[in-house]
């Protein structure tokens, strides 16, 4: 099968409309009629209806199920070709989340040889965006937090430690004087977040469900959770944080939540199913599971 034959049949599924689609590709009328003539062929059933006057309902239903495969089938095969283009490159394409990064990043540059770390592109967004990225091929491989073990398609996660969430407030918050507090007792707090913690968004979701409250939360556009720790030392509101991600911070006490609901910040690594890992890439992701990381 002619793969160049699918994009033309996606094309006029998506315009219905063979002058298009030929216009489109820079070939002519009679390749893109040829190329469905193949294609009707190879499945054995016709895939457009003759009759070009009923333009919406042109593709069978036979056409309409090669279609919604022929997507799938494009889209790795031009993510294939994006891989092998990349595949002498040295460059090492990692992602991590920025409380991630805070836990990681020192012993990444203790564990790793300066050659190697000097060819990381590092991308530092959120989980939830660096899912994608791993699952489109912007990256390669990722540090992920989440709520649960990842358990996604296109992706294969492997779990390498586990953190406690906690409530952050600032030293002149009377919150401070505590060492630990029910989040049923927080509902009258304001909590600080920003648009971008899709997991503390979940796991926040979870603690008030449980404790049956509806507190105000403020959610900001901001870049990091440095700012949200910032306005959270200048008493602004309280926040839900990974206890790791405010060690030494002054001005800031984390306080444990007693409630028994098991949520826990899952930290995983990450790869696209069916990446072939260089060599590198492969001593790089065996070294991240081996991270000196207590949980």
């Amino acid at each position: 099968m002619n793969t160049r034959d699918l994009q033309y049949f996606v094309a006029l599924v998506k315009y219905k409309n063979y002058t298009q689609v030929a216009k489109q590709f820079q070939v002519s009328q009679p390749t893109i009629t040829q190329a469905i003539q193949r294609l009707e062929r190879e499945f054995g059933a016709p895939l457009v209806r003759k009759d070009r006057v009923h333009r919406d309902e042109m593709i069978t239903r036979s056409g309409r199920l090669l279609y919604a495969n022929a997507q799938l089938i494009n889209e790795k095969i031009e993510l294939t070709h994006k891989e092998i283009r990349r595949a002498n490159q040295k460059q090492i394409r990692f992602g991590m989340p920025p409380i991630i990064g805070k836990l990681y990043i020192s012993k990444i540059v203790s564990e790793f040889s300066r050659d190697l770390l000097s060819r990381l592109k590092i991308t530092s967004v959120g989980s939830h965006e660096l899912l994608n990225q791993v699952r489109n091929g912007k990256i390669d491989i990722a540090l992920l937090g989440s709520t649960a073990p990842i358990n996604e398609p296109g992706v294969f996660a492997d779990l390498i430690a586990t953190r406690r969430f906690g409530v952050i407030v600032s030293t002149a918050n009377p919150l401070a004087q505590r060492d630990q507090v029910s989040f049923k007792e927080l509902a009258n707090e304001r909590f600080i977040s920003f648009d971008q913690q899709y997991v503390h968004q979940a796991a926040f979701r979870a603690y008030c469900t449980y404790a049956q409250i509806n507190p105000t939360v403020a959610m900001y556009r901001i870049p990091n959770i440095s700012w949200i720790k910032e306005l959270v030392r200048q008493d602004i509101g309280i926040s839900l944080m990974v206890k790791d991600a405010v060690a030494n911070e002054p001005g800031i006490k984390l306080v444990e939540i007693t409630d028994p609901l098991p949520e826990r910040f899952y930290i995983s690594v990450a790869i696209r199913e069916g990446y072939v890992l260089s060599a590198d890439e492969q001593d790089f992701l065996d070294r991240l599971r081996k991270l000196p990381i207590k949980n």
